[in-house]
């Protein structure tokens, strides 16, 4: 035990591991020694490698059981490599969140506006307002975005209309949001429910602000501000993105904004 140990770099505990299912068949002498054959070496090398592949325990088990050099066995490996692919994609995507958010934090919020070509986005309703009836109809769909989440996004509606009436208040509609070009990780039902959100051209900018703080209209001054003094209007809706940075509710989170003018 001590030398297949030692030879394989498994620790002892991980070769009981593996006689107990079975990919290592040693046998006892009686003394009490296991004995082990270069043969079990070979093949718990080999387990370890389909396990450096990203297969699963139960499928690197069936594969070294499995008759090799097939062409079944050829398509395993293009299976998985193909999996890898679009989980190596989704790891892009989540490393580019992680950028723009340790931007967000580094930047001072409500310190500038950016004028940017935005992607359109398609998203699905979580809410209207406060009301979340609407989920339990787009259950499906929005458990495909969650799915998706290093690609979509959680984020507030709010409409055009409602920042500009008198109210102090603006209700935000909470949606799962992703870029078009993405949405075609939807399958077609999904794909058929989804609404489309123009943006293009747009103010973007971020800001500071508690839940309370960020539905009040006063908070919007500084947008309005800006659009007047550089001879812009409101386009149509805007898209809101929060940084989940306060994660308990009590303190301030940081907001991007996407505000489409003409």
């Amino acid at each position: 035990m001590k030398e297949f140990s030692a030879m394989t770099g498994l620790p002892q505990s991980k070769v009981r591991f593996y006689e107990k299912h079975g990919l290592v068949l040693s046998d006892r002498q009686e003394n009490g020694y296991r004995v082990f054959t270069p043969e079990d070496a070979f093949r718990s090398n080999a387990f370890r490698t389909l396990l450096q592949y990203g297969f699963s325990i139960d499928e690197a088990v069936a594969m070294l059981d499995a008759k090799q050099g097939t062409e079944e066995f050829e398509r395993s490996l293009l299976r998985q490599q193909e999996k890898l692919r679009r989980e190596a994609d989704l790891i892009a995507y989540r490393l580019r969140r992680l950028d723009s958010t340790l931007g967000a934090i580094k930047s001072e919020p409500g310190s500038g506006f950016e004028l940017v070509d935005a992607a359109d986005q398609v998203y699905i309703n979580s809410s209207h307002g406060r009301d979340f009836r609407v989920s339990l109809e787009n259950e499906r769909t929005i458990s495909q975005y969650y799915d998706l989440l290093s690609i979509t996004s959680c984020a507030r509606i709010i409409k055009k209309d409602d920042l500009l009436d008198n109210r102090p208040v603006v209700d935000p509609d909470y949606v799962m949001t992703m870029p078009e070009h993405e949405s075609y990780r939807l399958d077609e039902q999904a794909q058929a429910q989804v609404k489309r959100l123009c943006l293009g051209k747009c103010i973007r900018f971020r800001r500071q602000a508690t839940r309370e703080e960020s539905v009040r209209k006063e908070t919007f001054a500084d947008l309005f501000e800006y659009l007047e003094s550089h001879g812009y209007r409101l386009r149509s809706d805007l898209m809101l993105f929060p940084s989940f940075l306060n994660l308990d509710g009590l303190g301030s989170d940081i907001e991007t904004l996407y505000v489409p003018i003409s």
